[in-house]
Protein backbone atom coordinates (compact mmCIF):
# COMPACT_ATOMS: atom_id res chain seq x y z
CA UNK A 1 0.00 0.00 0.00
CA UNK A 2 1.19 3.51 -0.76
CA UNK A 3 1.07 6.80 1.12
CA UNK A 4 -1.99 7.55 -1.01
CA UNK A 5 -3.73 4.51 0.46
CA UNK A 6 -3.05 5.82 3.96
CA UNK A 7 -4.47 9.23 3.02
CA UNK A 8 -7.62 7.61 1.63
CA UNK A 9 -7.95 5.58 4.84
CA UNK A 10 -7.57 8.78 6.91
CA UNK A 11 -10.26 10.58 4.91
CA UNK A 12 -12.64 7.61 5.05
CA UNK A 13 -12.13 7.13 8.81
CA UNK A 14 -12.98 10.81 9.39
CA UNK A 15 -16.29 10.33 7.52
CA UNK A 16 -16.09 13.78 5.92
CA UNK A 17 -19.38 15.20 4.69
CA UNK A 18 -20.23 18.06 2.34
CA UNK A 19 -20.07 21.38 4.18
CA UNK A 20 -17.78 20.12 6.96
CA UNK A 21 -14.93 22.35 8.09
CA UNK A 22 -11.78 20.24 8.43
CA UNK A 23 -8.38 20.62 10.07
CA UNK A 24 -5.54 18.98 8.12
CA UNK A 25 -2.13 18.29 9.64
CA UNK A 26 -0.28 16.93 6.66
CA UNK A 27 0.55 17.34 3.02
CA UNK A 28 -1.22 18.97 0.13
CA UNK A 29 -2.69 15.78 -1.33
CA UNK A 30 -4.45 15.14 2.00
CA UNK A 31 -5.75 18.73 2.04
CA UNK A 32 -6.97 18.51 -1.56
CA UNK A 33 -8.57 15.11 -0.88
CA UNK A 34 -10.42 16.62 2.09
CA UNK A 35 -11.44 19.62 -0.03
CA UNK A 36 -12.95 17.33 -2.67
CA UNK A 37 -15.09 15.61 -0.01
CA UNK A 38 -16.33 18.71 1.85
CA UNK A 39 -17.13 20.92 -1.14
CA UNK A 40 -18.22 24.27 0.32
CA UNK A 41 -16.68 23.47 3.71
CA UNK A 42 -13.35 24.98 4.70
CA UNK A 43 -10.10 23.06 4.94
CA UNK A 44 -7.60 24.52 7.43
CA UNK A 45 -4.06 23.31 6.78
CA UNK A 46 -1.74 23.86 9.75
CA UNK A 47 2.02 23.62 9.33
CA UNK A 48 4.88 24.94 11.44
CA UNK A 49 6.95 26.35 8.57
CA UNK A 50 5.88 29.32 6.43
CA UNK A 51 7.84 28.04 3.40
CA UNK A 52 5.86 24.77 3.54
CA UNK A 53 2.61 26.74 3.58
CA UNK A 54 3.71 28.88 0.63
CA UNK A 55 4.47 25.74 -1.38
CA UNK A 56 1.10 24.21 -0.47
CA UNK A 57 -0.69 27.46 -1.37
CA UNK A 58 0.98 27.49 -4.78
CA UNK A 59 -0.13 23.92 -5.43
CA UNK A 60 -3.72 24.72 -4.39
CA UNK A 61 -3.83 27.72 -6.74
CA UNK A 62 -2.47 25.56 -9.57
CA UNK A 63 -5.45 23.20 -9.30
CA UNK A 64 -8.01 25.94 -8.57
CA UNK A 65 -8.83 24.85 -5.01
CA UNK A 66 -10.67 27.54 -3.03
CA UNK A 67 -11.88 27.30 0.54
CA UNK A 68 -8.46 26.18 1.77
CA UNK A 69 -6.80 28.26 4.51
CA UNK A 70 -3.14 27.94 5.43
CA UNK A 71 -2.22 28.64 9.06
CA UNK A 72 1.14 28.64 10.84
CA UNK A 73 1.05 26.53 13.99
CA UNK A 74 1.63 23.17 15.60
CA UNK A 75 -0.61 20.57 17.20
CA UNK A 76 0.08 21.52 20.84
CA UNK A 77 -1.26 25.05 20.13
CA UNK A 78 -3.59 25.12 17.13
CA UNK A 79 -4.48 28.53 15.64
CA UNK A 80 -8.24 27.87 15.66
CA UNK A 81 -11.04 28.76 18.08
CA UNK A 82 -12.89 26.22 20.22
CA UNK A 83 -15.34 23.95 18.36
CA UNK A 84 -14.09 25.26 14.99
CA UNK A 85 -14.09 22.09 12.89
CA UNK A 86 -16.17 18.96 12.33
CA UNK A 87 -13.16 16.76 11.60
CA UNK A 88 -9.37 16.59 11.86
CA UNK A 89 -7.03 14.37 9.84
CA UNK A 90 -3.31 13.89 9.34
CA UNK A 91 -0.28 13.09 11.46
CA UNK A 92 0.73 14.24 14.94
CA UNK A 93 4.40 14.59 15.77
CA UNK A 94 5.01 12.39 18.81
CA UNK A 95 8.75 12.77 19.29
CA UNK A 96 8.81 15.09 22.28
CA UNK A 97 6.22 13.42 24.50
CA UNK A 98 3.56 16.06 23.79
CA UNK A 99 1.07 13.54 22.43
CA UNK A 100 -1.45 13.90 25.26
CA UNK A 101 -1.47 17.70 25.08
CA UNK A 102 -1.70 17.54 21.26
CA UNK A 103 -4.77 15.29 21.43
CA UNK A 104 -6.35 17.54 24.08
CA UNK A 105 -5.79 20.49 21.72
CA UNK A 106 -7.48 18.56 18.91
CA UNK A 107 -10.42 17.92 21.23
CA UNK A 108 -10.62 21.66 21.90
CA UNK A 109 -10.92 22.65 18.23
CA UNK A 110 -13.32 19.82 17.31
CA UNK A 111 -17.03 20.43 17.67
CA UNK A 112 -19.04 17.96 19.78
CA UNK A 113 -19.34 14.74 17.79
CA UNK A 114 -16.33 15.75 15.68
CA UNK A 115 -14.28 13.02 14.07
CA UNK A 116 -10.53 12.61 14.01
CA UNK A 117 -8.25 10.22 12.16
CA UNK A 118 -4.46 10.23 12.35
CA UNK A 119 -1.75 7.95 10.99
CA UNK A 120 1.27 6.64 12.86
CA UNK A 121 4.10 4.71 11.20
CA UNK A 122 4.82 2.74 14.38
CA UNK A 123 2.34 0.25 15.90
CA UNK A 124 3.32 1.11 19.50
CA UNK A 125 2.90 4.83 18.75
CA UNK A 126 -0.50 4.05 17.21
CA UNK A 127 -1.55 2.26 20.39
CA UNK A 128 -0.33 5.23 22.45
CA UNK A 129 -2.31 7.58 20.22
CA UNK A 130 -5.46 5.45 20.65
CA UNK A 131 -5.04 5.61 24.45
CA UNK A 132 -4.58 9.40 24.28
CA UNK A 133 -7.76 9.71 22.17
CA UNK A 134 -9.75 7.70 24.73
CA UNK A 135 -8.32 9.72 27.64
CA UNK A 136 -9.30 12.99 25.90
CA UNK A 137 -12.96 11.94 25.60
CA UNK A 138 -13.02 10.34 22.15
CA UNK A 139 -15.43 7.44 21.66
CA UNK A 140 -15.47 4.60 19.14
CA UNK A 141 -11.66 4.74 19.04
CA UNK A 142 -10.26 2.34 16.47
CA UNK A 143 -6.75 1.51 15.31
CA UNK A 144 -6.45 -0.19 11.91
CA UNK A 145 -3.31 -1.30 10.11
CA UNK A 146 -3.12 0.31 6.66
CA UNK A 147 -0.04 -0.77 4.78
CA UNK A 148 2.91 -0.03 7.04
CA UNK A 149 1.02 2.55 9.13
CA UNK A 150 -1.69 2.48 11.78
CA UNK A 151 -4.73 4.73 11.29
CA UNK A 152 -6.28 5.74 14.61
CA UNK A 153 -9.74 7.27 14.53
CA UNK A 154 -12.46 8.30 16.94
CA UNK A 155 -15.43 10.58 17.57
CA UNK A 156 -15.44 13.28 20.23
CA UNK A 157 -18.19 12.40 22.70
Amino acid sequence: MSAGDVEVALLEAARLEPGDDVLVLGGQSLALGAHERVGDGWVYVVRSQVDELEELLGEAHAVGASGVAYLVGETPVLPLPDDAVAAAVGRIATEDGALVSAVEELARVLAFGGRASFAEPDVAAGEELARAFAAAGFEQVEAAQTGEEVVVSGRLG
